[in-house]
């Protein structure tokens, strides 16, 4: 089916797409600090070492991705006339509220033990909200393109919220004469007013499918083993993770490769920053319409190269030229885009497949294995930190060995370039096209029907 044959009676009406992903702006303007913001905070601001601040986000990551798994099988498991992504979404709700507090709003002189349990409590309300919301939109709409679209507003939220919290501190710092502590703290507090906000307003607007295809809903965690025998669903894993690997190392280095490397101010990493996210705004919609012509996976093949092409120039541009930083940053954002939005498009399209074969609905399976590899890659990227403190670099020093700035530099640029070919090279023999999609779905219909 192409887009332009679609009525308009099938597409799902704007005011109830913008209702959906309300809630993907309090999410996403969490998670970036998750990624970014909060390891170099309690390594500077709260005064913990290097080494600590990257064990205790590696050893908590790892943590919260086994969690993973339980709650998608939680969700899967769940049939209520309410909806069980929205009874998730709900439910994840006050965790976020109390670990968001805790987590910003720390005071002076916490250790890594303080950091590790809050940063826990606080990824599992995330994985919670993350997982039933992504889960949510993978059942807003069974057409092939229709749910592309509904991801591509989704990441478009999502670097909304993101825009949002990162003009926090532009406008805090630069404009309000704070500290970088103040920023901080006044992120959490945006984060923690728009969170019920956002939540309550999706819920009581979006509808969910809660009896679509007659699922069956009494899955079990051996039906991992069973979704990992489907090709196209490990070549998604695979490349998911090392596309996440890329952007989780340059978020983990952000701010010491243009500091240290290419010698701008913090408030000129922030500019920088907001740049990026802002050619993510504009790129989520440019690869949904690449996607829609070519193919989900060949639309992210061509994203990903796109992105490694980008990343690399980002090594030669010139030191103390905010501009060329805020140039490069802004077009590195117009493939970043496309990662999230696809790969969730492409597994929501595969669990229409494994109903078909099995009967049982795994969509928050899927997303909860999804979302696994992604955090794997930002768990692993976040070890660069520690690594970079062992070969002699100090975040804190403006004299670092000239063999520290080598290995910053690499690890930076050169690292998630390979990373992203990588990436790309695993997603070859992808197979479930949009005809492919489109005879699966009529198929689960005259099941249904039979």
């Amino acid at each position: 089916m192409n887009l332009k044959t679609k009525s308009q009676d099938e597409r799902i009406k704007l005011p109830i797409m913008l209702a959906f992903v309300g809630p993907s702006l309090p999410f996403a303007a969490l998670g970036l600090p998750l990624a970014v913001t909060i390891s170099d905070y309690y390594a500077n601001a709260m005064g913990l070492s290097l080494v600590s601040v990257g064990i205790v986000f590696m050893a908590v990551r790892f943590l919260d991705i086994f969690c993973e798994p339980l709650i998608g099988l939680g969700m899967d498991s769940t049939k209520i006339k309410f909806g069980r992504f929205k009874l998730w979404i709900l439910m994840c709700l006050p965790v976020l509220l109390l670990g968001t507090g805790l987590l910003f709003l720390a005071p002076k002189g916490v250790g890594p033990i303080y950091l590790g349990a809050v940063l826990l409590l606080t990824y599992v309300g995330y994985s919670m909200a993350a997982l039933s919301h992504s889960g949510w939109g993978s059942v807003l709409h069974d057409d092939y393109h229709e749910r592309t679209r509904v991801f591509a507003f989704w990441q478009a939220a999502n670097i909304v919220g993101i825009l949002l919290i990162i003009s926090v501190p532009v406008f805090v710092m630069n404009y309000g004469g704070r500290s970088h502590q103040d920023s901080v703290r006044i992120m959490g507090l945006v984060i923690m007013a728009l969170l019920p906000i956002m939540i309550a307003l999706a819920l009581f607007f979006v509808p969910e499918k809660t009896d679509s295809y007659n699922q069956r809903h009494n899955v079990q965690l051996s039906d991992y083993m069973i979704i990992l025998k489907q090709i196209d669903v490990r070549r998604v894993l695979i490349s998911d993770f090392f596309l996440g690997l890329a952007p989780g190392i340059m978020g983990a280095l952000f701010f010491f490769y243009f500091i240290h490397i290419k010698q701008l101010t913090r408030e000129e990493c922030n500019l920088a920053m907001l740049a990026y996210f802002v050619g993510g705004l504009i790129g989520a919609p440019i690869w949904s319409i690449v996607s829609a012509k070519i193919g989900k996976d060949k639309g992210l093949i061509l994203a990903s190269m796109v992105f490694a092409l980008i990343y690399g120039i980002l090594w030669v541009i010139p030191e103390k030229s905010v501009t060329s930083a805020i140039i490069a940053c802004f077009f590195a954002g117009i493939p970043y885009a496309a990662t999230l939005l696809l790969t969730r498009s492409m597994m929501a399209d595969i669990g229409d497949e494994i109903l078909l074969v099995n009967g049982t609905d795994n969509k928050g399976a899927l997303m909860a294995i999804l979302s696994a590899t992604t955090k794997m890659g930002y768990a692993v990227s976040i070890a660069t930190m520690a690594f970079l403190q062992w070969v002699g670099f100090d975040h804190q020093s403006q004299a670092n060995s000239t063999s520290a700035l080598i290995w910053l530099k690499s690890m930076t640029i050169l690292m998630p370039v390979g990373f992203l070919i990588i990436g790309a090279a695993a997603l070859r023999g992808y197979s479930l096209t949009s005809s492919r999609h489109e005879e699966i779905r009529i198929a689960l219909k005259d099941q249904a029907r039979g």
